[in-house]
C-alpha cells in the first residue's frame, strides 16, 4: 500500500473495494454467498440468533483491509484512524436502523493491556464515529478481568474466555436506550455478544453493532481460530 492513508496503489484499491462491497448478513456481518440469505439472515443467525439487533461492517478481514487494521492497531499508524473511522461512519449512516441509535459505546479493554499499548483502537474509532454522526460517545462498559487473547482459541473457548469479563460502569442506567456498540475486528462474535448481553441486562432496549472488519471463521469451527 502507498500514500498518506487515503491513496492506495491500484492493486490494493481493487482488493479493498472487493472486501468492502462483498455481501454480508445484516444481523452478524459475516460474509455470505450471493444467495445464502433467507428471511434476511444467514443460516447461522436463523439457527442461533445473536443478541445484537443488527451489525454493519466496513468489510471482510481480507489481505487488504486486514493489513490496514493490523497497521493501525499494532504499528501505531494514526493516519489510518481517519480512513477507518470514515468508512465505518458511512456504513453506520447507510444502515436502515441509523435513526434509531441514541449513543455510541465500544468494547473495552482491560487496564493491564493499556500498559503495553498507547491507545485503545476500538475506543478511538468509536469516539470518532460518534463525533461524525453527532451522538455522544459513552464508555458504558469496563472489563473486570483479563484473560488469554482470543487468537488461537476455538469458538467454545472464546465464549468461555469472555464469559463474565465485562460489566457496566458504576452509576450507569440505560433506561431502554438504543445503543451502538463498536469494535475493530469481529471474528466469532463471542466478545461482542458478551458486551451486548451486559448492555441489555443494564436496561438497553436495542443494541446494534458496527465493526471495521469481520473475519471469516466458520470453516474453523471446533479448531483454533487464528484471527483476532
Amino acid at each position: 500500500m502507498a500514500g498518506d492513508g487515503r491513496r492506495f496503489c491500484a492493486r490494493c484499491a481493487q482488493r479493498l473495494e472487493a472486501e468492502r462491497t462483498g455481501p454480508s448478513c445484516p444481523r452478524c456481518a459475516e460474509s455470505v454467498a450471493p444467495f445464502e440469505l433467507s428471511e434476511g439472515l444467514c443460516g447461522w443467525c436463523r439457527k442461533r440468533p445473536p443478541r445484537v439487533t443488527a451489525t454493519v461492517r466496513v468489510g471482510s478481514y481480507g489481505p487488504a483491509l486486514g493489513q490496514l487494521v493490523r497497521a493501525y492497531k499494532y504499528h501505531e499508524r494514526p493516519d489510518l484512524e481517519t480512513v477507518l473511522s470514515d468508512w465505518l461512519t458511512t456504513a453506520v449512516q447507510q444502515a436502515s436502523w441509523f435513526d434509531r441509535i441514541e449513543g455510541v459505546t465500544s468494547v473495552p479493554t482491560h487496564w493491564m493491556r493499556s500498559l503495553t499499548r498507547s491507545f485503545h483502537p476500538a475506543g478511538v474509532i468509536a469516539s470518532a464515529v460518534a463525533q461524525q454522526i453527532g451522538l455522544p460517545y459513552l464508555p458504558l462498559l469496563h472489563r473486570v478481568r483479563s484473560g488469554p487473547h482470543q487468537i488461537g482459541l476455538s469458538y467454545t473457548d472464546r465464549v468461555k474466555n469472555v464469559h463474565g469479563a465485562f460489566a457496566l460502569r458504576k452509576g450507569i442506567a440505560l433506561r431502554k436506550a438504543r445503543v451502538l456498540l463498536i469494535d475493530d475486528v469481529k471474528t466469532t462474535g463471542a466478545t461482542l455478544g458478551e458486551c451486548v448481553k451486559i448492555l441489555l441486562r443494564g436496561g438497553a432496549s436495542e443494541v446494534y453493532g458496527a465493526v471495521v472488519a469481520q473475519a471469516g471463521w466458520r470453516g474453523a469451527l471446533g479448531g483454533p481460530i487464528t484471527t483476532a
